[in-house]
């Protein structure tokens, strides 16, 4: 009896222990047939630890294939609100959405006035980041500052992560890069324009298999040019964040910019006492049409190291591909917020989005392109206000009309080739106040490099209610020409 007793108490603890093994990866309980295909992250001082980025791109995508999953008793925060609690970690979502909410029990005067919830508009990457905008990749914590900059720290330098949190949600690049200027610890991306880097002289992932350090005796150059488009004045290109280094010390330097843009322009700038970053300097090209251009930046140290007085230390031809009006500036060309009045009490928003992101300042699966709609009934409550209706009588959808898609082969700017006609998608919810769908286009073939430029795309976004509130509309935004 005693030898039965034991060994059914054994099995009965094999049981437990593989059932949960079986669950270990299944975060939502409401979804039990969606597991994690990768291990589950883990709390590292209130954020969300990743081994690596591949890692963190397996758990991004699950959270997004959770939340597109059809439910009528849970919408996607109450899908998310679960895994958060399994995985313990603190959301930016859940801050967010609770700030929101409690305004939008007031109410606002205008149905133009509701902001969306956060800039971070990706519901997933809101549920991963904490409370700070944070998470570690790695052996790197990654800080969102503010639409322009992404910080990356080395985690061996939590004393230095406190001062990038201590600058605030406004800091220019100036006021990141000075708390580190020999670049080692520190690196800047940005989440608007994913080929902006500013990286470290020793910058390099978890597996340590990225960054070359500077070999003695020999200057570095960091720093980014960019395009800053806007089409009212589309050439606008930015040189930013430039450093001159020698054996990881930031030198004072006289700095020479030729724009070779065919009319021989270029400006000098010699930094003062205790200035190290180059401020930086814009200029603006023909912008009619798209076009390459191969600036050049030339560069002297006015310290002990430099190599005397005619020679440059470090010469430098950058490639910028500088897009004209007439690639990107056609009707609808810049998406954004599309209204349709339905009539005095309601009215349909939509957003249709094209974005190449760039999560991290290093990574194994570089930039990922993404198609991106959402829609929002906003009406006047019962005091009068405008409000974005929340109620199971509410369905909002999603539809990605059609389509062109091009490949880019390798890491040079989009060419217009290789058509890509994407599948349709039609997405609708009810019990919700937004409806977001995301098509991430990623891989088209072997070759990792490649990704997806836009031609054009259009959405249909929809509403429907119990009340008789009806109405749809379309929006087309253009990439390539």
């Amino acid at each position: 009896m005693v030898l039965g007793l034991l060994f059914f108490l054994l099995s009965c603890e094999d049981e437990i222990l593989k059932q949960k093994n079986d669950e270990k990866n299944v975060l939502s309980r409401k979804m039990s047939s969606l597991s994690l295909p990768c291990s589950v992250p883990v709390l590292y001082n209130g954020m969300l630890a990743f081994e690596d980025e591949k890692q963190f791109t397996c758990y991004y995508n699950y959270l997004n294939t959770l939340i597109a999953t059809p439910d009528d008793e849970m919408d996607e925060d109450d899908f998310l609100a679960e895994v958060e609690q399994y995985v313990g970690v603190s959301s930016l979502r859940a801050d967010a959405l609770a700030k929101f909410e409690q305004k939008n029990a007031v109410g606002w005067s205008s149905y133009q006035e509701i902001p969306e919830e956060h800039w971070i508009t990706s519901t997933a990457l809101r549920s991963i980041l904490n409370t700070n905008r944070e998470v570690k990749i790695g052996g790197y914590i990654l800080r969102y500052i503010n639409p322009d900059f992404i910080a990356s720290v080395k985690d061996s330098q939590p004393e230095l992560l406190k001062k990038v949190e201590a600058l605030g949600d406004n800091p220019s690049l100036e006021d990141i890069l000075n708390l580190d200027l020999t670049r080692e610890f520190i690196s800047v991306t940005s989440p608007k324009i994913y080929t902006r880097e500013f990286g470290t002289i020793d910058f390099a992932d978890a597996k340590g298999v990225r960054g070359t350090p500077v070999p003695l005796g020999r200057f570095s150059l960091s720093g980014t040019v960019y395009q800053n488009f806007t089409c009212s004045n589309p050439g606008t290109v930015k040189f930013e964040g430039f450093t001159l280094s020698h054996m990881a010390v930031p030198q004072r330097a006289k700095y020479r910019i030729e724009f070779n843009d065919g009319a021989g322009a270029y400006t000098e700038f010699t930094l003062g006492p205790n200035q190290y970053i180059l401020p930086v300097i814009e200029h603006v090209y023909p912008g009619t049409t798209s076009m390459f251009y191969n600036p050049v930046v030339k560069v002297k140290s006015l310290g002990s190291f430099n190599s005397g007085p005619i020679t440059w230390d470090m010469t430098r031809t950058f490639q910028v591909y500088v897009k004209g009006m007439n690639e990107t500036c056609t009707m609808d060309a810049r998406g954004g917020l599309q209204d349709l009045v339905i009539n005095s009490s309601n009215v349909l928003r939509g957003k249709a989005d094209y974005y190449t992101w760039k999560p991290f300042p290093f990574g194994l699966g570089g930039a990922i392109s993404s198609l991106a709609g959402w829609t929002e009934l906003h009406h006047i409550d019962k005091n009068g206000n405008w409000n974005r209706r929340k109620d199971k009588k509410t369905t909002l959808c999603v539809k990605f009309l059609g389509s062109l898609m091009h490949q880019n082969q390798g890491s040079t700017p989009y060419f217009c080739m290789d058509p890509i006609y994407p599948y349709l998608e039609y997405e609708c919810r009810s019990n919700t106040n937004q409806k977001r769908m995301e098509k991430q286009m990623g891989q088209y073939n072997t070759n990792t490099r490649a990704t997806a430029a836009m031609s054009y795309f259009t959405v249909q976004h929809e509403v429907g209610t119990s009340d008789g509130v009806k109405g749809y509309f379309k929006q087309t935004i253009y990439g390539c020409p």
